[in-house]
């Protein structure tokens, strides 16, 4: 038995079960408006092999019930998904508009794909 492996893999599923509970548990009450994005922050990324990545953060906006809501989304990604100033589906949860997430970016194949990593982990620190 290996441990640094078998680490590596608790590490990648645990992260990879949340990111597939979290996902479930805003869909579940999520509700869903149109909004349009009002543009992106643009900043550098770097990931643990020092490989710097442009990213970028949407800014955008919903109105519920009259209310205008600004949000900065929590997600990032390696290109600009949605136009700005277009309309697109948008997922909130109701009395907790600010943590609003773009339909678009909110999937679970993050979680997936870490929990698909975790096997290899698995498999190299249980049985080399």
């Amino acid at each position: 038995m290996n441990v640094i492996p078998l680490l590596g893999g608790i590490f990648f599923s645990a992260l990879g079960i949340y990111i597939c509970y979290d996902y479930r548990r805003f869909n579940k009450k999520a509700l869903k408006i149109k909004g349009r994005v009002l543009g992106y922050e643009e900043y550098i990324s770097k990931d643990s092999n020092n490989i710097k990545r442009k990213v970028y953060r949407p800014h955008f906006e919903l109105t519920v019930n009259g209310t205008t809501y600004d949000v900065k989304s929590k997600t990032s990604f390696h290109s600009k998904i949605i136009p700005v100033g277009h309309h697109t589906d948008v997922l909130y949860q109701e009395g907790d508009e600010e943590n609003a997430r773009l339909a678009k970016g909110n999937g679970v194949g993050l979680g997936i794909l870490f929990l698909g990593l975790s096997l290899p982990a698995y498999y190299f620190g249980l049985f080399h």
